[in-house]
């Protein structure tokens, strides 16, 4: 007992390190809007003096006395969390200044924080619907769930397609409870939603005093995912099952006292959280031309790498699309090239951050453009859309233009013709005089020139050919081996033909019988002996006619392969004999993967 008092006190004094951090809940806001301004104390905070909000620069205390206040013990570590709401003074810079903390006769103090204020019509009115970005929380639940519970908390229940959901997965249980350890059960998705993990902040870990139905409960973050709609309409997050490992104390009149641990056991339960519905509404009408889909709120900058080049050598345009939303699936923008300035398809990169809510991330796409001659080229400026959901409004980001020299002789591109007009594509003949056959001057034959234009598609479709045929050969699943069996025993059949004579044809005639009951069994059938492959094959559906013709042939492979004296034998006689015997096979046996009336 003294060992355990000493281990306790000596982690009570491992504790007593303190830390003391800050942080906001946005760094750009409205004129209209307030800034939660939050202070987290950790560690031994028996010696904790008074605790002032911090004074600020362009902003105001909305209240007095802090909005949230909570203090809390775990595992000896004391925790306590202040929040205070200030009401900008105007727009422009404004910032939190650095609090100061005592704690035992020691101060600590936070680092200032800057945020910007803007006009409120940029970020929509105070009152309106909020989106992911300034989420609307979700009311606690009226009524208690027992003494643990689990539930989605969406941070806003009306969408559009493509804006982010955050979701955090909380978990509700009674004081006298500690959960050590929680998982997911089985497998889970939502219709409707494409989804992306994303971290839960160590801040986020520490259980949190709440109250529920009018009891206390403590509650904890365990999973929080980011979900974007792809339809309108009522979309439902199904439920999820957690397995939760805890600690149950037996003194529910006070878990934290000392001696609570020896009162204490293990247990495992099972909760569920119930399905949420979420509304998805249509975008609204008037997006603009270079509008993609892209919901949320972003920034857009791009560059080249080179501005003077030679004809011919490559220019990269890269454009960076970085934001908070749909990050993964954003769209490129359009880039629109002056004549003689080829403009290839984009590489496409991208980075997302998981580790705070919502998800951001920037998207990049490298452009390749080539100037088939001299001169200076003209790209205009790049257009990209979004649609803000907080502001309920499309946003329009542009880049550009940009100017790429090009030394050399200037491309020759052919004029446009009168009746073309300004449409018509650039390097194409512009007039032609026809001529009857023998008439002038000798002319290049017609199927010459479309047996050289054809040449280059044939090429790529042979390609395309070998590449499938590669891929095809690649595939060692049991279906794919099953189908090509047939196929591969009658190339090994007509190599076992071309061996020569004696012991090397018949080696090669047993190891492509046994290849081929090995793919298209899918059996051992090269370290089984003649028996024990006998007896597979009769499980297979071979009849006993097929089963004693592949016994004759495989026993007389082995014999004139170490036979002293190999008896002779006509090597076309012997394939030919295999190949009979490995059609009736492939026609016999009862699979998912017959294939009924192929020939050897």
């Amino acid at each position: 007992m003294l060992l355990v008092l000493l281990a306790l006190l000596l982690g009570r004094g491992a504790a007593a390190q303190v830390s003391v951090n800050a942080y906001v809940d946005k760094t750009e806001l409205g004129d209209a809007e307030t800034l939660a301004y939050t202070l987290e104390i950790r560690g031994d905070l028996a010696g904790l003096g008074p605790v002032e909000a911090p004074d600020a620069r362009g902003l105001a205390l909305a209240h007095p006395s802090p909005v949230l206040q909570e203090r809390l013990a775990v595992n000896g570590d004391e925790r306590l969390t202040l929040r205070w709401l200030y009401r900008p003074q105007g727009v422009g810079k404004a910032t939190v200044l650095g609090a100061t903390v005592r704690v035992g006769g020691r101060a600590y103090r936070t680092d200032p924080i800057t945020v910007e204020v803007v006009p409120q019509r940029l970020r929509g009115s105070p009152g309106a619907p909020r989106s992911a970005f300034q989420p609307t929380p979700v009311p606690p639940p009226q009524a208690a769930s027992g003494e643990l519970f689990v539930r989605a908390e969406p941070r806003t229940l009306r969408v559009v397609p493509g804006q982010q959901v955050v979701v955090d997965y909380v978990l509700y249980f009674e004081p006298h409870l500690r959960p050590q350890r929680s998982q997911v059960v089985g497998t889970w998705d939502a219709e409707g939603f494409w989804r992306e993990e994303l971290e839960v902040p160590v801040r986020d870990t520490y259980a949190r005093p709440v109250t529920v139905g009018g009891r206390p409960y403590q509650a904890v973050t365990i999973r929080r995912l980011a979900l974007f709609p792809t339809r309108t309409g009522r979309l439902e997050l199904g439920p999820m099952t957690f397995d939760v490992d805890l600690v149950r104390s037996a003194r529910r009149d006070d878990p934290s006292d000392l001696f609570g641990a020896f009162f204490s056991r293990f247990d495992e339960a099972s909760v569920t959280a119930p399905p949420v519905t979420l509304t998805a509404e249509p975008l609204p009408p008037g997006a603009p031309p270079s509008f993609g889909g892209a919901v949320g709120r972003f920034a857009l900058r791009a560059f080249t790498d080179l501005d003077v080049v030679t004809a011919g050598e490559p220019v990269h345009l890269t454009v960076e699309i970085e934001g908070e939303g749909n990050v993964p699936t954003l769209a490129p923008p359009a880039v629109e090239a002056p004549p003689g300035l080829d403009v290839f398809p984009p590489e496409e990169d991208r980075m997302i951050d998981r580790s705070e809510a919502p998800l951001s991330g920037v998207r990049r796409f490298t452009y390749t453009l080539a100037p088939r001659g001299g001169g200076t080229f003209e790209i205009p400026a790049l257009a990209w859309s979004y649609y803000d959901p907080e502001a309920g409004a499309y946003r329009t980001l542009e880049a550009g233009p940009f100017t790429v020299e090009a030394t050399g002789p200037a491309a020759v591109l052919a004029p446009e013709s009168a009746g073309a007009g300004p449409s018509a594509p650039l390097g194409l003949i512009g007039e032609a005089s026809w001529r009857r056959a023998g008439e002038g001057s000798a002319t290049f034959p017609a199927w010459a020139l479309g047996a050289a234009l054809a040449l280059p598609l044939l090429a790529l479709l042979g390609l395309a050919a070998l590449r499938r045929r590669a891929d095809r050969r690649a595939d060692r699943s049991p279906e794919a081996l099953a189908l090509r069996a047939h196929p591969e025993a009658r190339r090994r059949l007509r190599a076992a033909r071309a061996a020569g004579t004696g012991p090397a044809v018949h080696a090669a005639v047993e190891r492509a019988v046994r290849d081929f009951l090995a793919d298209r069994l899918g059996i051992a059938a090269h370290g089984l002996a003649r028996p024990a492959l006998l007896d597979a094959l009769a499980g297979a559906g071979v009849t006993a006619g097929t089963r004693a013709g592949l016994a004759d042939l495989l026993a007389r492979c082995e014999q004139a392969q170490f036979a002293p004296a190999a008896p002779a034998a006509d090597p076309k006689a012997t394939t030919d004999e295999a190949a009979r015997l490995l059609a009736a096979v492939d026609e016999e046996v009862r699979g998912p993967w017959s294939v009924v009336g192929s020939r050897c």
